[in-house]
């Protein structure tokens, strides 16, 4: 489930302006127990998958960066460089996560433009349960 958006569809990034600092995405999902299972399933993990309680941590990296990616419509030829990532304790199936990205550099190296964004995720009492970075490229 989203609630806001950076961009809108027909906006066009100019990924030259972004500045450091600048929240770039902002997003609220539910993750539930079919979207668990596809995961479990996507990712070949032998995780039992009767009675889920909680989502796998990974799950919420993904969900996060996913938000970024779309919400800058970051075109193909993207190369995802690194992530580093943190959590804070387990995700209950059912609750809320709110998903923020912030843009902590954006620099242009040999012909590629680099961005490092910032993650972090709270949950329904806005307790952070995961922070993080990810380092893009993508053409100039």
């Amino acid at each position: 489930m989203l609630i806001t958006k950076f961009y809108s569809a027909d906006m066009c990034v100019k990924y030259s302006e972004l500045k450091p600092d600048q929240i770039i995405s902002t997003q609220k999902f539910s993750l539930d127990e079919s979207f668990v299972r596809h995961y479990l399933q996507s990712t070949r993990d032998k995780a039992a998958t009767k009675n889920i309680k909680f989502a796998p941590p990974m799950s919420l990296a993904a969900l996060a960066v996913r938000a970024a990616v779309n919400d800058l419509q970051i075109p193909g030829g993207t190369l995802h460089l690194t992530q580093e990532v943190e959590f804070f304790g387990p995700f209950p199936i059912g609750e809320s996560i709110f998903c923020t990205a912030t843009l902590l550099q954006n620099s242009v190296r040999a012909g590629m433009r680099i961005m490092v964004i910032g993650l972090v995720i709270k949950n329904n009492t806005e307790s952070q349960i995961m922070s993080g970075k990810s380092t893009i490229t993508l053409p100039i």
